[in-house]
């Protein structure tokens, strides 16, 4: 047998099955995206559902909603879960009991995880409604208003993605020699010294990839926004994944839905282009 096909021969089965679940898939998306249906019956109508999506304002105000909400979601997420990862990294006691406390929630799935806080913010019974109500105003109801109900949103996402972004910072930290830390202190520089201009430098790529990571997560975010708010109130919470599930499965808008997928692929591919091209200059470096 050749040698150049023995190789491939090797890696047909995962060929195989990566055309089943990914390549497919996606073709048979761009097919949709070109039709639009009419009793079940498609009809080819070229680009008019992505010129269709383009030039409405439901895009774009999705579009606003998911920038919103994946702004705030990373930049808390990776403020605290680096400030977690700072606390852990000097191995503190009980520090076994308090990751496992902190890891429960990324155990749970998101529908899970959004009912929960549905109710804890149900305006007649909801405990965190009754306990942080008061403090923002008499008769306020978080899942009543657009800043309320993102806000609920993002803390949820936050609250369950916090241990995977602790956890990849922590990583990171762990990896840098004590040695060059305790040079610096040597040398005379404070702690915020030797954490600026000695451990943020070293940690800036495990930094950025979390960052990335978390962005592709906010990007395809939808369980949340379905169990906790469904999109409301009015469509100030309806991100671009929810408005996809939403047209395709909810008013059977098949080839709109399509289209919208196909432009959330393109977004997803940029976002894994970046995260590819930082990882690959981590390892050159």
């Amino acid at each position: 047998m050749s040698r150049r096909i023995y190789p491939l021969l090797l890696i047909a089965p995962a060929l195989a099955l990566l055309a089943a679940v990914s390549i497919y898939p996606t073709l048979y998306s761009l097919w949709l995206s070109t039709q639009r249906f009419r009793r079940g019956v498609p009809e080819f109508v070229g680009l008019r559902n992505y010129v269709t999506i383009l030039t409405g304002k439901n895009f774009w105000e999705s579009l606003q909603a998911t920038l919103i909400f994946g702004v705030s979601f990373v930049l808390i997420t990776v403020s605290v879960a680096f400030l977690l990862a700072l606390v852990f990294n000097r191995r503190p006691r009980g520090a076994g009991f308090y990751m496992t406390i902190i890891f429960l929630p990324w155990m749970l799935s998101e529908i899970v995880s959004g009912v929960m806080f549905r109710w804890m913010f149900l305006p007649q019974f909801g405990v965190l409604q009754n306990w942080l109500g008061p403090l923002v105003g008499e008769n306020f109801r978080f899942l009543s208003t657009p800043g309320g109900a993102m806000g609920v949103v993002t803390g949820a996402t936050v609250w369950r993605s916090l241990a995977f972004a602790m956890l990849l910072i922590l990583a990171g930290l762990q990896t840098l020699p004590r040695e060059i830390s305790e040079a610096a202190a040597i040398d005379g520089a404070s702690r915020w010294q030797s954490f600026w201009h000695v451990v943020w430098p070293l940690v800036l790529p495990t930094t950025t990839v979390t960052v990335l990571l978390l962005t592709i997560q906010a990007v395809n975010a939808a369980g949340m926004f379905l169990a906790i708010t469904n999109g409301g109130p009015g469509r100030s919470t309806e991100v671009l994944s929810l408005y996809m599930y939403r047209e395709a499965i909810e008013f059977f808008n098949i080839g709109y839905g399509a289209a919208l997928s196909v432009i959330m692929l393109g977004m997803n591919g940029l976002l894994a282009a970046v995260y590819l091209r930082t990882l690959r200059r981590e390892a050159l470096n």
